[in-house]
């Protein structure tokens, strides 16, 4: 049986155009070194893709988080040492104080490296980072404290008769992975609001040369060293979960960068391969279409 020219012709393009775009594919995927070079490719590896790259990206978030939050309890710890060692200094001051070799004069000089320490304190408790207060609670923007008088005016540290709290009660949270979170940031006023209060009762105790009143002072200033000291603490367990849960989330990274990588990259030898099968595969195509096209007759077709 005869094959009509027309479809034979029609065969020969048909199957020239299927081994041009085999070639190109192939040669896409050497040259980008992609298994997917258009959206028609493979929707449902495309889909495990856009699924690896958004999870990623979540990683790439929290470990940012994970930064901040490091950053944030360092400093906290940092500056929780800074404010026991001052309240050690001020154990020393009251009990020196209470020497009767002492006078007036000694305890009003006394007083005045009082409010020394306190504005030590004061700037070590308005501690930033990055412009963020760690001690205002969830209000980050804003110096959680600021010396007052008893009108609300802030004023210098000798006129102050109270320290005023402008954070809020919520400790700050970083979200670490899914739902879970860690908190690296605290209510100043739970940690420090009675420490102040102290500290002022022992430089108006020194301003008044009333050596009782100093007495008074030295339990509970122990109890602020005591309160830091567990606070701080605290801090360390929760910079042994941060580190723990970088571990963590840096073995998902690598896992997840290994899974993107199966889905997206090429094998370079099989697709060099395949890009040698398919030149050859091109040729011969283009070999037998020259034969046929040059054919005076169908006889050898049929």
């Amino acid at each position: 049986m005869k094959v009509a020219t027309l479809t034979v012709y029609k065969h020969i393009q048909e199957r020239a155009e299927y081994t041009s775009n085999a070639l190109n594919e192939a040669i896409d995927r050497v040259t980008t070194g992609r298994k997917i070079t258009k959206l028609s490719d493979d929707p449902f590896r495309l889909a495990l893709m856009l699924d690896s790259r958004a999870e990623l990206a979540d990683i790439n978030q929290y470990e940012r988080n994970l930064e901040m939050g490091e950053a944030w309890l360092n400093s906290t710890e940092e500056s929780l040492r800074k404010v026991q060692d001052r309240l050690a200094d001020l154990q020393v001051t009251a009990l020196a104080m209470l020497n009767d070799t002492n006078n007036k004069q000694d305890r009003e000089l006394a007083a005045i490296g009082v409010e020394e320490v306190l504005n030590d304190i004061i700037q070590v408790t308005n501690t930033d980072v990055n412009e963020r207060y760690i001690y205002g609670g969830t209000r980050t923007n804003v110096e959680p404290f600021v010396l007052m008088d008893n009108a609300g005016n802030i004023v210098d540290v000798s006129e102050a008769t109270r320290v005023a709290y402008r954070g809020d009660n919520q400790p700050f949270k970083i979200q670490t992975q899914n739902n879970d979170e860690l908190v690296v940031g605290n209510d100043g006023s739970e940690i420090f609001g009675d420490m102040f209060n102290t500290v002022l009762k022992l430089r108006d105790a020194l301003r008044n040369n009333d050596v009782e009143s100093v007495r008074e002072q030295l339990n509970p200033i122990k109890a602020h060293q005591e309160h830091v000291s567990a606070e701080n603490s605290v801090v360390g367990f929760r910079i042994t979960r941060l580190e723990f849960r970088q571990s963590v989330l840096e073995g998902t990274n690598i896992t997840t960068k290994q899974k993107l990588a199966n889905l997206e990259e090429v094998d370079m030898t099989q697709a060099i391969s395949d890009l040698s099968i398919k030149e050859l595969m091109y040729q011969a195509s283009l070999s037998a279409s020259a034969k046929v096209i040059n054919m005076k007759g169908l006889m050898d077709y049929i």
